[in-house]
């Protein structure tokens, strides 16, 4: 479970963390326990194992694309047909398209809404989203490269996160296996949370904040010191393939 709010309080101000750091934490924490919710969920009229199956096969196609836009990230625009670029816009919303690109990409629109108010008409959400065709079609024709990119990023994300909990299960005791997924999150995130990498250790800043974070979510403080350099070093040997397997 989430900590509840005191627990939370105390995490951060034992952690020392800010406001952004904060924010980085909370949202790791709850990423990881919504994918071990589904994780342990029960399958709906399927076998376990043919859907676990058939995810695998999905999460390794998706990872190829991915793996592929990445090498091709500077060609990407050139090659894509421009149909292709103005449906990306077309079909998203203009917040999904600020969170791909990093800015606010929202239009000065006040000036047509007045001018409908003015002249009678009704404003409604098809209404404005027709309005908005034009302006969203253009941004996919400018930047649809970046947010294919990042579309495909975010749907293969909670699909890896679910493969490496199935990894990090061995077939032991539930708790043993959601310890090592939540200590294998906050060390992905330890930089934007702690400022720096996680270390291979049993002690340290590191190993503070999983000890805090854990006990807080409920699990047994036994254990969690001694777990934190094996999954670290299972991070990292994760990370070093993954830059191999981008390398052109």
């Amino acid at each position: 479970m989430f900590p509840e709010p005191e627990s939370w309080a105390n995490i951060v101000r034992d952690c020392k963390l800010t406001d952004a750091q904060a924010n980085k934490l909370q949202i790791t924490l709850q990423e990881a326990l919504d994918d071990i919710d589904r994780y342990y969920s029960k399958p709906q009229n399927r076998p376990r194992d043919v859907l676990v199956k058939h995810l695998k096969r999905f999460e390794k196609s998706l990872k190829r694309l991915r793996n592929e836009c990445q090498h091709s990230a500077e060609l990407m625009e050139f090659f894509l047909p421009f149909d292709t670029l103005g449906f990306i816009g077309q079909s998203l919303t203009f917040s999904t398209m600020s969170e791909a690109l990093g800015r606010d990409v929202f239009p000065n629109y006040d000036f047509q809404i007045d001018s409908k108010r003015s002249q009678g008409k009704q404003i409604t959400l098809e209404s404005v989203e027709q309005d908005t065709w034009p302006m969203r079609e253009a941004l996919g024709l400018k930047h649809g490269h970046l947010i294919l990119m990042y579309l495909i990023e975010g749907i293969h994300g909670p699909l890896e996160r679910w493969i490496e909990l199935d990894r990090l299960n061995k077939g032991g005791r539930k708790p043993d296996a959601v310890r090592r997924h939540l200590i294998y999150r906050l060390a992905q995130a330890a930089p934007g949370i702690l400022g720096k990498a996680a270390a291979v250790s049993t002690t340290g800043k590191f190993v503070d904040l999983c000890t805090a974070v854990l006990v807080a979510c409920g699990l047994s403080e036994s254990g969690i010191a001694k777990a934190v350099p094996a999954v670290v070093k299972k991070l990292r040997a994760d990370q070093a393939k993954r830059r191999i397997g981008r390398s052109p």
